[in-house]
C-alpha cells in the first residue's frame, strides 16, 4: 500500500509546487521575524551590505512579485505549447510524461514559491517595524537570481525534452525498469502450466466494484492473505486490462473449509488499484504502446518520418526480447515455499504481445519497405533470445506479416531484401531444431 501511494504522489503534478510554496512561506515568516527585531538584531549579526531600508525593500519585493508572476505565466504557456506538440506529433498518451517530469514541476514550483515569498513578505514590511534596516529585499534579490538560473535551465530542458529521440529513450528506460520489476517478481514465484484445475470444493469469486483499468496489484500482500486464510487466490486478469463493476478479478480457492469472513472481498479489492486511465506503475505494455504510437505518427503521411519509426522498432525489439523467455502459464507466489497457499496469476501470452505490438505498424507501414525490413529485424532481435515455444510464435507471426505484405506491389529488389531478413529468422529456427535433436 505504501509503495502504491508513494508512486502515485511522485507522479502527481502538484507535489513539487506544493513543497516549494510551503518552504517559501516558511522562509517568509523567518525573514519577517528577523526584520521585526524580536529574535535577533540585524545590525549586529548581519553585515550592513545585506541590509536595506524599508522603502527600497518594498520596491524590490514589488519588482520580484511582478517578475515572477510573469515568468510563471510564461512557464504555463510554454507547458501548454509542449503538451499540444506532444499530443499532435507523438501521442496523447505521452502528455503525462511531460507533466510528471520532475524538472518541469520543480521549475514551476520555484517560480510560484518566489511569487508567494515576495507577496507575503511585502505584506509585513511596514514602517512600524522596530528595525530601520531589513533583509527582506536582499533575500528577494537572491531568490530572483535563483529563479533566473532555473528559468534558463527550464528553457534548455524543454528544448531537449521535445526531441523525439530523447522521448523515445525515456520511454525505453521506463519500460526497461518495469520489465526488470516483472522479472524480479517471476524469480520469487514458481511457474505452473495451469492453475485453474485446482481441486477445491470451496471457491469464492470476487468481482470488481468499479469500472476502469487495472493499474496496480500488491502481489506480496495478496500472498500473505492467501497464506493466512489457507487458500490460493487466483488473479483472473492482467495489469492494464479494462474491467467493469461485474468483472471477476479474483477467484479464491480454499484448501479446506473456510471460516466466515464477510470482509475478505473488500480486503482483496483494497489491494488492487482500478482507475479510469492506464498508468505505468506496473504496466510495461502501456509504455511500449506509447513507443508504438510514436512510430505510427512518424510513418503517417502528415509527418513522413520513417527513420523515427525504424528507431522505435529497434527499441521495441530489444524490449520484447527480454520477455521472449517467458513461456505462457501461471506463476504461484507464496510466503512459504513448502505451502501451496498464496496467489497465482497468468503470465504474459507472448503471441498476443507480438500481435498487439506490431499489427498496427504492419497495417499502416506495409507500403514502406524500409519500415518492414526494420520490423523483421526487430523480430530477429526477439528470436535470438526467445524460448522454443515463443520462437514458434514468432515464425507464425512472420507468416502473418508475409500475408499482409503480399497485398502490396513491391519492386523485386525490395522483396529480395525483405526475404533475406525473413530467411535469417528461419535459419535460427533450423539451428534451434538441430540443437534439440542432439
Amino acid at each position: 500500500m505504501l509503495k502504491k501511494v508513494k508512486q502515485r504522489i511522485e507522479k502527481s503534478i502538484w507535489l513539487y509546487p506544493t513543497i516549494y510554496t510551503l518552504l517559501a512561506l516558511l522562509l517568509s515568516f523567518l525573514v519577517i521575524a528577523a526584520d521585526s527585531g524580536r529574535w535577533i538584531s540585524l545590525d549586529q549579526n548581519i553585515a550592513g551590505i545585506f541590509l536595506t531600508n524599508k522603502e527600497l525593500a518594498q520596491e524590490i519585493l514589488k519588482i520580484a512579485a511582478a517578475s515572477l508572476i510573469t515568468i510563471t505565466t510564461f512557464t504555463f504557456s510554454t507547458t501548454m505549447v509542449v503538451l499540444t506538440l506532444y499530443s499532435s506529433q507523438f501521442s496523447p498518451r505521452t502528455v503525462e510524461n511531460f507533466l510528471a517530469d520532475q524538472n518541469t514541476m520543480k521549475a514551476l514550483g520555484v517560480f510560484m514559491s518566489g511569487f508567494v515569498y515576495s507577496v507575503v513578505t511585502l505584506l509585513f514590511v511596514r514602517d512600524a517595524m522596530v528595525n530601520s534596516l531589513v533583509i527582506a529585499g536582499t533575500v528577494a534579490v537572491i531568490y530572483l537570481l535563483v529563479c533566473l538560473i532555473r528559468f534558463t535551465m527550464y528553457i534548455h530542458h524543454v528544448g531537449s525534452f521535445i526531441q523525439t529521440k530523447n522521448l523515445v529513450e525515456r520511454l525505453n528506460q521506463e519500460a526497461r525498469l518495469r520489465i526488470d520489476e516483472y522479472e524480479e517478481l517471476l524469480e520469487k514465484g514458481k511457474r505452473m502450466s495451469d492453475i485453474r484445475k485446482v481441486d477445491t470444493t470451496y471457491r469464492l469469486r470476487v468481482k470488481s466494484n468499479q469500472p476502469g483499468y487495472i493499474q496496480f496489484v500488491e502481489y506480496q500482500a495478496l500472498a500473505e492473505i492467501g497464506d493466512k486464510i489457507e487458500a490460493i487466490i487466483i488473479f483472473e486478469k492482467v495489469i492494464g486490462q479494462y474491467v467493469t463493476d461485474e468483472t471477476e478479478i479474483f477467484s479464491v480457492c480454499f484448501l479446506k473449509e473456510p471460516k466466515e469472513d464477510e470482509g475478505l472481498s473488500d480486503r482483496l479489492r483494497s489491494l488492487i488499484t482500478i482507475d479510469k486511465e492506464r498508468t505505468e506503475l506496473q504496466d510495461f505494455n502501456f509504455t511500449i504502446q506509447k513507443i508504438v504510437e510514436i512510430s505510427l505518427r512518424a510513418i503517417s503521411p502528415g509527418i513522413n518520418d520513417p527513420n523515427t519509426a525504424i528507431h522505435c522498432l529497434r527499441i521495441i525489439g530489444v524490449l520484447l526480447s527480454s520477455l521472449a523467455v517467458v513461456d505462457p502459464g501461471f506463476l504461484r507466489l507464496t510466503n512459504d515455499q513448502e505451502k501451496e497457499a498464496g496467489i497465482a496469476f497468468e503470465l504474459i501470452d507472448f503471441e498476443k504481445e507480438l500481435y498487439a505490438t506490431y499489427s498496427q505498424i504492419i497495417h499502416y507501414g506495409k507500403q514502406d519497405v524500409s519500415v518492414m525490413i526494420s520490423l523483421v529485424k526487430s523480430l530477429r532481435f526477439i528470436a535470438e533470445k526467445a524460448s522454443f515455444d515463443n520462437f514458434i510464435s514468432i515464425v507464425r507471426f512472420l507468416d502473418y506479416l508475409w500475408e499482409k505484405v503480399d497485398d502490396v506491389q513491391m519492386a523485386k529488389m525490395d522483396m529480395q531484401k525483405l526475404k533475406h531478413e525473413k530467411d535469417e529468422i528461419l535459419a535460427l529456427k533450423e539451428l534451434r531444431s538441430m540443437s534439440l535433436s542432439r
